[in-house]
């Protein structure tokens, strides 16, 4: 029978991706009702620096595969891999990063394995079934940003695989870990049909955004005139990642992983400045974790005041051009 949290311990260039990490938060929560194994699969070049990792996080038991090249850019030979694994380790449940990696192996992984996978979860609660057994909620906003909804895998599939947002569970604190580790020679690791051309690095990444110690979030207000350009320059100068609503997104003003809110990132900032944003929950759930938060709005009656430490009602152009003035 299926029994085990396992964790996509995805990485790059022999690192675990933070995304990843915060997963061992969201499976402890899981763990205090199931009383489940945690395990973490590992799928990677250099192997070692990612267990240590994961031993320091909290991790019980990890499965590694080693590679002779980096294949998680090769969905293929990727998703046929960890679908062998999972198939071997047999667990309840697969938490996965949303990240662009983690959607994209693991839609095939589930094809795979015959199972379902509910994407992009923001919260993961453990139900409890009439034989006594357990069952996970995958809450998740769905139908753009217009409702909240509760999935549940169908009886008999297994596993229970989710994708979970970036920023929605923190990271552990580090200690001594004393996991065991089992690497799994036996699985072969197909040849790939993709070849990389070439790796960039992403200037402006999602990364950033989720670390950076102050955020300014744009929203509907910045997209008059030439308010953005006021922003990118008021960022700039106090040192800020810049995150936004999703009009902002639509309007292709910023990148889709700079979003903030149920359907983009939840941020954990020390300091957040919104500019213009009316303040629709949708948007606000990302950011309601954060240490100070101020916001500038016209409109006195906007909901963002409800949740804001300090509010100005005045127009942000006026604002942001007398603050460039000091």
């Amino acid at each position: 029978m299926a029994n085990g949290i396992c964790i996509f311990a995805e990485n790059y260039n022999g690192k675990l991706e933070p995304a990843s990490a915060e997963l061992v938060s969201a499976a402890r929560l899981i763990q205090e009702t199931t009383k489940e194994q945690i395990s973490a699969v590992v799928v990677a070049k250099d192997c070692d620096g990612i267990i240590e990792e994961l031993k320091n996080i909290g991790v019980e038991k990890i499965y590694a595969v080693k590679t002779d090249h980096d294949i998680l850019f090769q969905d293929d030979a990727a998703s046929q891999v960890l679908a062998d694994i999972i198939r071997k380790i047999d667990p309840s449940s697969v938490l996965i990063p949303a990240t662009p990696a983690g959607r994209s192996i693991f839609s095939r992984v589930a094809m795979k394995l015959n199972c379902g996978l509910t994407a992009d979860c923001t919260e993961l609660l453990v139900g409890t079934k009439e034989d006594g057994s357990y069952y996970i909620k995958q809450n998740k906003p769905s139908y753009g940003e217009n409702v909240f909804v509760t999935i549940v895998t169908r009886d008999g599939y297994y596993p229970q695989m989710m994708t979970v947002r970036p920023g929605v569970y923190t990271i552990p604190e580090k200690s001594e870990g004393n996991a065991e580790v089992v690497y799994m020679d036996d699985i072969q690791i197909p040849e790939s049909r993709i070849e990389i051309a070439e790796i960039l690095p992403q200037e402006d990444s999602t990364d950033s955004i989720l670390s950076a110690e102050i955020v300014v979030v744009g929203g509907r207000g910045t997209l008059e005139d030439d308010n953005f350009e006021l922003v990118k320059q008021f960022a700039d100068k106090i040192g800020a990642a810049i995150g936004g609503t999703r009009p902002m997104v639509d309007t292709e003003t910023i990148p889709f992983d700079h979003q903030i809110g149920q359907t983009g990132l939840t941020i954990r900032p020390k300091i957040c400045i919104s500019l213009g944003v009316s303040g629709a929950i949708q948007h606000t759930e990302g950011i309601k974790d954060t240490k100070l938060f101020v916001a500038v709005n016209t409109d006195e009656n906007a909901a963002i005041f409800k949740v804001a430490d300090y509010g100005m009602v005045a127009d942000l152009r006026e604002v942001l051009e007398n603050y460039l003035k000091l």
